[in-house]
């Protein structure tokens, strides 16, 4: 019997039914085994394992009194009990140095009193002791045991790092303002000055200058000055040199008031009269003068300041003159006043002791 020939497009449907049908079956036998495969894979995060820590090796070490009232095998076998999987017990009390080694020591101190010893890597030794009248057989080696564990475990802990100071504060422009003005200075005065004598009539003016230092807010200074006017029996001139103290008043840090106290000693020539007493040159003579003055400063720029002043003195040394309007005494008060540029140089602030540490504390 002859088979049925199939035409060309029948044949092909055919052969991919059956192709098709092959590989369903072999997916189907094939599930199982790629679903264990991927139930047994770990994942990435599972195969990343935190670096292992090392162990703690702990030798122990009993004294020879302790020796005979303890039971050193019980005790190792309870501290490796308490300690767990944080530290090993080593076999033999002695070993090779290292960081990761405890050294713990037991000793007897008194029939009832157990003394424990404690040090891991390079910390300080810490010790306990434990004073008990039950303290015997079985249940001291327990309590030994807890106790040392607790002890191995609190030193096993990290070292903290000493928490740093914070770092000093920077000082502010005031606060180095208000050093500066406590700091030694140098100071050079020079004014216009003008003087009034009321018993003879005087109205003199001249330049003055003082050169001066300041130390803890007090000045000292030298002082020199030259004045020249018309007076009630003709002219007269004066000039003097002398030494003044002073002190500064600030209001802010560019404005301040000074006071000072002035002694100098002068040589006077008059002109248009005659000087009693004195004989040969009846023009020339000298005098003395002592007084205070205050004034008002003001800084222009960081080494200037202009200055304003007034103040009374008074004539030490007083002194006749004789002119065609009869005699006159030169005494009683001298009137002053002045206004001038004073230049100040003060002395470096040293900032670093102005720095705080955040608790209003200087920096060391």
């Amino acid at each position: 019997m002859t088979a049925p020939v199939l035409s060309g497009t029948r044949a092909r449907r055919l052969a991919a039914l059956l192709i098709g049908a092959a590989v369903a079956v072999l997916g189907a036998l094939a599930a199982p085994g790629i679903a264990r495969a991927q139930a047994a894979a770990p994942s990435a995060e599972a195969t990343v394992a935190p670096p292992p820590q090392r162990l703690v090796e702990v030798r122990l070490a009993l004294s020879a009194a302790a020796t005979k009232q303890l039971s050193e095998p019980r005790l190792r076998r309870l501290l490796e009990i308490e300690l767990g999987d944080a530290a090993l017990i080593a076999p033999a009390p002695t070993g090779p140095l290292g960081d990761h080694v405890a050294y713990l020591w037991v000793d007897l101190v008194g029939p009832s009193t157990a003394a424990i010893e404690v040090r891991v890597g390079a910390r300080a030794v810490e010790r306990r002791e434990i004073a008990d009248a039950e303290l015997t057989g079985d249940i001291a080696v327990r309590v030994i045991a807890i106790a040392a564990a607790e002890m191995v475990r609190e030193q096993m802990k990290p070292v903290r790092p000493p928490k740093k100071p914070p770092a000093p504060k920077p000082p502010s422009a005031e606060e180095i303002e208000a050093a500066s003005q406590k700091v030694d200075a140098v100071t050079v005065d020079a004014r216009a000055a003008a003087a009034f004598v009321p018993s003879v009539g005087a109205t003199m003016f001249g330049p003055s200058v003082e050169v001066g230092f300041r130390r803890f807010g007090i000045g000292a200074h030298l002082v020199t000055g030259f004045f020249t006017g018309p007076t009630d029996f003709g002219s007269s001139r004066w000039f003097e040199a002398g030494v003044a103290g002073s002190y500064r008043l600030w209001v802010t840090p560019s404005l301040r008031f000074a006071g000072e106290l002035t002694a100098t000693a002068a040589a006077v020539r008059v002109a248009g009269a005659h000087i009693v007493g004195e004989s040969g040159n009846r023009f020339d003579t000298w005098s003395a003068r002592a007084g205070g003055s205050a004034a008002i400063e003001w800084r222009a720029a960081p080494p200037l300041w202009l200055t304003l002043g007034v103040g009374p003195s008074v004539v030490l040394r007083p002194f006749d003159v004789t002119s065609a309007s009869g005699r006159t005494a030169f005494e009683g008060v001298f009137l002053g006043a002045a206004i001038g540029v004073l230049f100040e140089q003060r002395a470096p602030v040293h900032v670093k002791a102005l720095q705080t540490n955040g608790n209003g504390n200087g920096a060391p």
